[in-house]
């Protein structure tokens, strides 16, 4: 009963993002303009910032670029959004490109199937010396870039990697027709002759595409694995059941656990501080970040939670350990010194736990946090002070 009780304590004091404002992208997009010499004409840009990005003034973000934004931009920035809401990843600044005529634009050699086709080496150099540029001037961005595209936009994509890899850090290419301009994108691969410089791609096509985009998405892969490309961290999937079209939406979120692998942090933190205790713990984080870099973002809500088991278990050094290593990278998240201070409190540090949850609650009022988070932290003091009380009591 008692493990059941302070898990129902728990519950109250830590629910992330359930109370947050709901998510509304409205305030937080501009529409911009390029004149570009490279290709020229003028171009349409749409720039949707992450939440926070006014009022954290202080802070820089990795940026998604993607093709063919009259088609999939809100889809893009809402999923973006909500990963980001949830912890999964870092806010990002997310860039939809126009391409009104994509076939020019996204096909870097000609295929006369489809008119226009083959001007797409010299978008690639727009977007690299004109759009990235402008991007970089204007915001406030961090040096990680993501490309994303699809169908012909997945051309584009590869294309980027094959001759340009360091303008970005990782590449989504979805139902990419790698199939087109007689595979023009095949005699690129077998030219490669350089390190992709530790760039991670995320490849997959639906197994119902029509055509050859699934045979030849697969003949693509075989012939990048024979290559043993080096310093590319990649994965090529069918995605059973999809087609061109339902592969976006399940293909990008796919892509995000991909670039940044957020599965099983929990339990594997759990068993390593059980295994090793706070030293473990630590070098768990400082071995993540040196094999993973950018794409490392440790999940706040889930390892939260594996310091509290940690705590709830008796390892309550190890446990702060934990709650030290996240509030190191996250010193502005409330809801993880909250949590420290439950587990503080499971172990019966009462001091301790009432220092940490008023450093929760003045952080929280700081930061404009839910006031029914706020009046939910008073309450967990409330009963900390009265367990210290009680247990002062026994003592005498």
């Amino acid at each position: 009963m008692r493990s059941i009780a302070i898990l129902s304590l728990l519950l109250l004091v830590f629910i992330p993002g359930a109370s947050a404002t709901p998510i509304d992208g409205g305030e937080r997009r501009d529409r911009l303009e390029i004149n570009s010499a490279v290709l020229g004409e003028t171009r349409q840009i749409i720039v949707h910032l992450p939440d926070g990005y006014q009022e954290d003034t202080g802070r820089t973000y990795p940026v998604l670029y993607l093709t063919d934004a009259e088609w999939q931009f809100d889809l893009i920035a809402a999923t973006m959004d909500y990963h980001a809401e949830w912890g999964r990843i870092p806010g990002h600044i997310v860039v939809g490109l126009f391409n009104p005529e994509r076939n020019a634009d996204l096909v870097p050699v000609n295929d006369p199937r489809y008119p226009g086709t083959g001007n797409g080496d010299a978008y690639l150099e727009h977007v690299n010396d004109e759009v990235l540029p402008l991007i970089n001037e204007r915001y406030r961005t961090s040096e990680v870039r993501l490309l994303f595209g699809h169908s012909f936009g997945g051309v584009m994509v590869l294309n980027q990697l094959l001759t340009g890899p360091g303008a970005f850090d990782g590449y989504i290419a979805l139902g990419a027709s790698t199939w087109v301009s007689d595979r023009v994108l095949f005699d690129r691969l077998d030219a490669v002759d350089q390190d992709f410089g530790g760039a991670a791609l995320y490849m997959a096509v639906g197994e119902t595409d029509g055509g050859a985009t699934v045979p030849d998405g697969e003949l693509f892969a075989e012939r990048l694995e024979a290559l043993n490309p080096q310093g590319l961290d990649w994965v090529f999937e069918i995605r059973p059941g999809e087609n061109h079209f339902t592969n976006v939406p399940e293909g990008l979120h796919r892509a995000i656990a991909f670039l940044y692998p957020f599965a099983d942090q929990q339990t594997e933190l759990t068993e390593t501080g059980r295994e090793g205790g706070a030293h473990a713990v630590r070098h768990w984080f400082a071995q993540k970040e040196a094999e993973l870099g950018w794409r490392f973002h440790p999940q706040s809500m889930e390892l939260s939670l594996a310091g509290f088991t940690l705590g709830m278990e008796g390892e309550i050094d190890t446990a702060l350990a934990l709650f030290d290593e996240l509030q190191r990278r996250f010193p502005e998240n409330v809801e993880v010194v909250a949590v420290s201070a439950n587990a503080l409190g499971a172990a019966q540090r009462f001091t301790a736990a009432i220092t940490e949850i008023d450093r929760a609650i003045e952080m929280a009022e700081e930061y404009g946090h839910p006031d029914s988070r706020i009046e939910a932290f008073r309450a967990f003091r409330g009963r900390l002070v009265s367990r210290m009380e009680a247990a002062a009591q026994d003592g005498n």
